[in-house]
This record gives C-alpha cells, sequence and structure tokens, in this order.
C-alpha cells in the first residue's frame, strides 16, 4: 500500500551525527517527488543529551507536525523512553541495541520493532561507530522501497567533499542497511510510491529570508551569532561578498543594529537578526530609527524565553515586545511569514517598506519556521517578480537640482502624506542634521511645542499611509466564510490549524481561519469584520499570557467571544491538540 503521509523521528544525542539522517531522508524523499518538512528538537548544549528530529512527507503540500510519528529510528535508550509513546499504532521502531537491549517494559504489541545494533554492526563490518546513521537510512529505505539508485546519488552529493573513499564507504553503509532490514521479516505495509523529482526546493525558513534579502539589494548586514537566527547571517557572510556587500560579526547586539542604522543612514539597504535576548538589547536604537525616520530591516526568530529561556525552542512570546518594546510612542511595521514563499518575497517587500515609509519593519518568525526546512514548488521563489521601490529617496540628480535652484532641502518636511524627502549625505544640496532628540523640518534639535505636535503626529501618519495605499500584507483566509466559529493566528502555527480545521469539518464543526501577516499597523477593518461574524473566535499561539489574543481585543468591543489555545512549552502545535480544544469548547 502507499503511504501518503509519514512522519519519522530520527532520536539520538547531540553531537553524534543523527540529524544528519533526518536531513539524507528529507532530500531523498524530496527527490521522490514528495512534499517535505521537518520539525528539529535539539538542545541547547553541543553534545550529550537528547536530540531528535522529524521528517514529514506528503503527497500534497505539508507545513507541520503530525499527531504522531509512524517510524522512529532510537539510536540510543533515552530516546525510546523519550518518543516510543508517539509512534502511531501499526507503527515501526528501529532501535540500535548495541549497548542495551529493548527495555520489555517499553514494548508495544501494536508497533513493529526492528531491534539490531547498528553501532556494533558498522563497526564490525565498515570500521566506523557513527556510521550507523547511514546505515538507518539504508535500512528505511529498504522498508519503504526507496529508489535506490537515487538515494545513493543524495549519498555522494552528501558527501562529494570528503572524496570518493568516504562516498562509497557511506554508500556501502546504506546498502548495510538494506541487508539488515532485509534479514527481517518485513513487518508493516507500507510503500513509498515515487513520483518522479519535480525539483521542488526545499530550504528552511531562514534560508528564504536571506534569499528574499538579496534578491531586494541588502547590502550590508551586521548580526551578532544567536540561535535561532544564526543562519541568515551566516548564508549572507558566504554570499553577499559577491555582490559587493558586506556582513559584519558585531560584538554585541547593540554594535549590531548601530552598524545596520549607520549603514542604511549613507544610503545602504541595511538589516540586523536576531531573537528575543537580542531585540531587547536593540530596542532603544530601534527607537532612533523610528524617531531619525531612518529605514531598517529587523529579523526576529523567535525562541521560548524569558531571559536566556530555552535558546533552541520555539515560541511566539515576543509579540508584545516587538510591539510595544522601547520608551516613547514608537510605531513599526511589523510583518509575519509562514511559507518560504512569504518568507522570501516579503522579506523582499519589508526594504521597499522601511524605504518608502522611512521606518523600522520587523520581521517576526520563530524557530519552528526559521530552522526547519519546508518545501516549495519549482520557480516559487523568483527574484524577477521582486520590484525595488525606494521611496522618496532623491538620486544624486535630484539633490543636486537643490543646490542649483538655491532651494532649501528639509529632511523633515511636514507632508500629506507624512513622508519626506530623504537624501543621502554628501550629495550636493542637501545638507541635513538628524539626531536622536525631536528635530524641527531642518533636523535641528528643538523643544518648540506646536513643532514637537506635528512631527508626533507626521510620524504617526504614516502607518495610516500605509494601510491605505493597500502597501501591507493584508491576512489570508481558509475555510468556510459562513463558519460561526473562527479561528485567528499567525506564522507556523498554520500548518497544524489548517489540519485541525479538516480534522474539525469530519467531526461537523465548520471553521474559518484568518491568518494574520501584518501585526503593526493592524487591518482593524479585517479583524472587526471576521470577528462580527463568528461566535467564538480561537486565537491560537504559542506563548502562556495570550499576547495577541489580548492585543486583538484592543481594536474591537466583542471581547466575550475570544477563546485562547496556548502553548508553550518550547514545542509546535500539534493538531489534534488544536482540534480538540476548539471541539471541547464549542460542545460545552
Amino acid at each position: 500500500m502507499r503511504k501518503n503521509d509519514i512522519a519519522i523521528k530520527i532520536a539520538g544525542l547531540a553531537g553524534d551525527g543523527s540529524l544528519t539522517t533526518g536531513e539524507m531522508l528529507s532530500k531523498i524523499l524530496k527527490k521522490m517527488g514528495l512534499y517535505v518538512t521537518t520539525v528539529k528538537d535539539f538542545p541547547s548544549n553541543i553534545r550529550g543529551l537528547p536530540t531528535n528530529m522529524t521528517v514529514r512527507a506528503k503527497y500534497e503540500p505539508v507545513y507541520g507536525p503530525k499527531d504522531h510519528v509512524d517510524y522512529l529510528i532510537a539510536f540510543n535508550v533515552a530516546n525510546l523512553y523519550n518518543h516510543v509513546g508517539e509512534v502511531v499504532s501499526g507503527g515501526v521502531i528501529v532501535y540500535d541495541s548495541s549497548l542495551k537491549p529493548f527495555p520489555e517494559e517499553l514494548r508495544r504489541e501494536d508497533v513493529f520493532i526492528y531491534e539490531i545494533p547498528l553501532a556494533k554492526k558498522s563497526r564490525e563490518e565498515l570500521g566506523l561507530d557513527i556510521i550507523k546513521n547511514v546505515v538507518a537510512v539504508g535500512m528505511v529505505g529498504e522498508i519503504l522501497g526507496f529508489n535506490h539508485d537515487l538515494a545513493h546519488k543524495v549519498i555522494k552529493e552528501w558527501f562529494k567533499e570528503k572524496g570518493d573513499r568516504i562516498v562509497q564507504k557511506n554508500i556501502s553503509a546504506y546498502e548495510l542497511g538494506r541487508k539488515l532490514a532485509a534479514s527481517q521479516e518485513k513487518r508493516d505495509e507500507f510503500v513509498i510510491e515515487e513520483l518522479g523529482d519535480p525539483g521542488r526546493i526545499m530550504m528552511m525558513g531562514n534560508e528564504a529570508i536571506a534569499l528574499g534579502a538579496l534578491t531586494a539589494g541588502v547590502r550590508f548586514e551586521s548580526a551578532y551569532p544567536i540561535t535561532p537566527a544564526s543562519e541568515i547571517l551566516e548564508m549572507l557572510a558566504r554570499y553577499l561578498p559577491e555582490f559587493n556587500g558586506a556582513v559584519v560579526q558585531a560584538e554585541d547586539e547593540i554594535a549590531a543594529i548601530n552598524f545596520a542604522l549607520g549603514a542604511s543612514f549613507a544610503g545602504v539597504r541595511s538589516m540586523t537578526s536576531s531573537s528575543g535576548p537580542g531585540l531587547s538589547l536593540k530596542t532603544e536604537t530601534i527607537g532612533m530609527a523610528y524617531n531619525s525616520e531612518t529605514p531598517i530591516v529587523i529579523v526576529d526568530s523567535q525562541r521560548a524565553g524569558p531571559s536566556t529561556g530555552l535558546p533552541t525552542k520555539t515560541e511566539q512570546s515576543d509579540v508584545n515586545h516587538v510591539l510595544f518594546g522601547g520608551h516613547g510612542d514608537v510605531m513599526k511595521i511589523v510583518i509575519a511569514p509562514a511559507t518560504l514563499e512569504e518568507g522570501f518575497y516579503m522579506t523582499a517587500e519589508a526594504f521597499n517598506l522601511a524605504e518608502k515609509y522611512q521606518t523600522p519593519v520587523v520581521i517576526l518568525t520563530e524557530q519552528a519556521f526559521a530552522q526547519n526546512k519546508f518545501t516549495a514548488e519549482p520557480g516559487a521563489l523568483d527574484p524577477y517578480k521582486v520590484k525595488i521601490d525606494r521611496g522618496k529617496l532623491l538620486t544624486r540628480e535630484e539633490a543636486e537640482e537643490y543646490a542649483q535652484g538655491g532651494r532649501t532641502f528639509l529632511r523633515y518636511q511636514f507632508t500629506e502624506d507624512g513622508i519626506s524627502p530623504r537624501s543621502v549625505p554628501g550629495y550636493p544640496g542637501t545638507f541635513f542634521n538628524t539626531n536622536s532628540n525631536e528635530h524641527d523640518e531642518s533636523g535641528f534639535t528643538t523643544e518648540d511645542v506646536e513643532i514637537r505636535r506635528k512631527m508626533v503626529e507626521k510620524r504617526l501618519k504614516k502607518y495610516r499611509s500605509a494601510l491605505k495605499n493597500g502597501d501591507l500584507p493584508e491576512p489570508v483566509y481558509y475555510g468556510d466564510a459562513e463558519a460561526e466559529i473562527g479561528i485567528i493566528g499567525f506564522g507556523a502555527t498554520m500548518g497544524p490549524i489548517l489540519e485541525a480545521m479538516e480534522s474539525l469539518k469530519g467531526k461537523g464543526i465548520s471553521t474559518q481561519y484568518m491568518r494574520l501577516r501584518t501585526l503593526m499597523p493592524l487591518h482593524v477593518d479585517h479583524l472587526r469584520r471576521f470577528v462580527a461574524g463568528k461566535r467564538l473566535v480561537f486565537v491560537v499561539e504559542l506563548n502562556a499570557l495570550g499576547q495577541l489574543m489580548n492585543y486583538l481585543k484592543g481594536f474591537t468591543h466583542e471581547h466575550e467571544k475570544f477563546r485562547g489555545i496556548n502553548k508553550y512549552v518550547g514545542q509546535m502545535f500539534r493538531p489534534g491538540e488544536i482540534a480538540e480544544a476548539i471541539e471541547k469548547e464549542v460542545k460545552s
């Protein structure tokens, strides 16, 4: 029978290479024509603690974890204790019994178990314990009927930089796994049917963001390495110099955003990337960017906090900080992608928004999107679809007209839409002053009451203009528009919510889901219209305080309709958790 939707969890210890198994499986399954997503769950220490990665493959697009695991590859007895209960009835466990036999108290009659000393066999036949990871890939490939020639190609590509000897050693490991699996009775009835490789792309959310930035013309990135945002820094460090750009690994988070702000002030498209603790340190400079109307793009890949918290786990608990952090009346544009396509195009658009409205733009993601992999159709990330809009930034020729015409350049000129002309320092005829104080139209410090009032209103007016102009990503709707039950969320909760909706539909509960893509300024008209048409509205978010729900309540009087569905253990929602919470409330 064809297995349409399979989740394979690979569990080992941090540093033992077990995540390589997952990466390799994901590549093979993608090349066999399936849609793939991964769920990485790794500790914040470098070596020794249990770690795991789940590869989910399906013949339709997939965006998150399922409720259960179909296959568990456990390299350590601790992995069994942690995950044996997640295996679906009729599922399969591949256990490395090199050190300890399968604990009798964990055996399940409804699960098929392959108990084989993988590390021992690897050492005896291939001379390496760690190559057990590829042996396990061969076992799964044999059980599920992989295209083995295709698997060999993936292995060759994976290890090609290490030379032919290592490539052949790993192909031998794959074949050893096939032999070990063949020596056992086939334990389940499912196979993966190959559909052919349509050339889909597969990458992490962070990689899509970095590509979007490169396409948008970013030429400067300064950041401090921090999980789960580091891949953006690493990828730009690799590629940005090829585009005459520069990357600075700053000494701290404060320096990182100040470098980026300075580069932007000089006319360069600039960005910085971080997570919650780094955003805390960047907050004062974000206020300066707002006050000085200097464009900058900031990526916040959320992790579980507060403080150091759970550095490698996912959460959506920076909402309050991103929206309201900092002193004074500060606004910014906050957008939240949920797919590779949105990570790419919304990042590119973030630079347009930052320059057009001369404001900080925050791209709000979470570890579940940032560091997990997803697939997208061939050509889905098309650089030719990206348009560049630098707003009211003067060209050198336009700046020279000021000098030739004897006109005074007013950097903070009061305008109908709140957006002033902007120039690059050094252009003739457009000398201007900028600091962090309140200022007049020329940029010089002032405490004049009337000018202060007009400047505050000028800066706020820009965000109303952004909404009025239709420049901000609108919500996306799914499900039945006539449904009495509404769901609201943002970011990586999309996948579990969509699957929960299908489950509820099967139980006779119709729902509509509004996925927010711009959190600030909010599309209030969409929110009010959505809430008005529902009996109950469930806000699904990865935090304990209901930060998004409380924010949304500030824009509507129908508070009695809201219900929060919250998870805050550092892991993504499972579809069943959302469906169960909604069903219980609806039927109560």
